[in-house]
């Protein structure tokens, strides 16, 4: 579930560096990729040498495109030192370890803070796992802060490698732009996960109706609102780099960030037309329950009214009276059977031409 207890910052003052996450990376690890057009470097690097790195800045080659990827949010002292180097505004580095952010952006003098939530389907617990990404994007640099010490944008890193697409012809930004609509992709993959549970739970109710299917239909909403409420924010967030003056974006990769905007507005579509059906399957589980009940009730009450007229015959018959002329009657018994199956069929057949069976 995505779901999870939340730790609050209660009475602390802003700029207060406390981790929020579940996730714990003892020491944080640095993926430093560099790249243009020509080449590409892709190494790993301990927080310390980042930080013993006196070089300066300038002297990279004008088009190269420096990507740090931090992995790790739980030691707090090295993710300041870091954020310190970099110059990361205070209050961003904040939201960066607190984990139980909504998708967000902030505009900052000298680089701009966005938060994205990166959802995974894992098929083994057959859940769904919510990562919070933090970016900041500077002038040709790009930071991103992850909880988990796994590769999230592994794809978007191949892609860079080998050389493939745009990406290396590009700046930073459409970097930012690429590990977005890589993280809005994996939506779709989650919505597609999400639309194999309805059609289970649909069979589960028309064809092996089970009651257990009504807990299942609880879950799955809650599991789509907790979808909707990751990716609703991120199409705002979006929208501002198509309606703000952005100081780190090319005008020739708005058209990118157009079509990523609606890519999102196409997921939160998907979303809440699956929340409809989601509420569909419910009330269609009410429905089966009710012509299931009533199917009981109705031959419940056939075979009430087949014996009622049977239960009179015995009932007479079975009166301690001296004088029933019946009684001594030698095929009596034989002949009260005999009626009283005639009068049993005779329903059956009333009730199946009335279609009531």
């Amino acid at each position: 579930m995505l779901r999870r207890k939340k730790k609050r910052k209660i009475g602390l003052p802003p700029e207060t560096f406390i981790y929020t996450g579940d996730k714990h990376v003892e020491d944080p690890t640095v993926h430093l990729l560099q790249y243009d057009a020509e080449k590409v470097s892709d190494i790993v690097l301990l927080p310390k040498d980042i930080l013993e790195d006196k070089k300066d800045k300038s002297n990279r080659h004008a088009c190269d495109v420096t990507w740090f990827d931090i992995r790790g949010l739980d030691n707090v002292h090295i993710i300041e030192q870091i954020g310190q180097h970099f110059q990361v505004h205070p209050l961003a580095l904040e939201d960066v370890l607190n984990t139980q952010q909504r998708p967000k952006w902030e505009d900052y003098p000298n680089g701009i803070f966005l938060v994205a939530r990166a959802l995974h389907y894992d098929e083994q617990e057959t859940q769904i796992i919510s990562e919070q990404i933090s970016f900041y994007l500077g002038n040709q640099f790009l930071l991103t802060f992850q909880e988990h010490s796994d590769d999230t944008f592994s794809n978007v890193r191949d892609r860079l490698n080998k050389g493939l697409g745009k990406i290396r012809h590009k700046g930073a930004d459409y970097l930012t732009y690429s590990l977005l609509d890589y993280i809005v992709d994996n939506y779709f993959v989650i919505l597609d996960k999400t639309e194999e549970k309805m059609d289970n739970l649909e069979t589960r109710i028309l064809i092996h109706f089970e009651s257990t299917v009504r807990n299942d239909i609880y879950q799955l909403k809650r599991q789509l609102s907790d979808i909707r409420r990751a990716v609703l924010p991120l199409r705002e967030v979006v929208g501002r780099f198509t309606r703000d003056e952005v100081n780190f974006l090319e005008t020739a990769n708005t058209i990118y960030i157009r079509d990523l905007y609606d890519h999102i507005t196409q997921v939160i579509e998907i979303i809440d037309n699956q929340r409809d059906m989601v509420n569909g399957l419910d009330a269609l589980f009410n429905t089966e329950q009710s012509n299931r009940t009533n199917h009981v009730m109705r031959v419940l009450t056939i075979v009430s009214a087949i014996f009622i007229p049977l239960t009179f015959i015995v009932g007479v018959y079975g009166m301690n009276f001296d004088v029933l002329p019946e009684l001594h009657f030698q095929y009596g018994y034989f002949w009260v059977w005999v009626f009283m199956i005639l009068i049993a069929t005779g329903q059956l057949i009333y009730f199946k031409k009335k279609r009531w069976l």
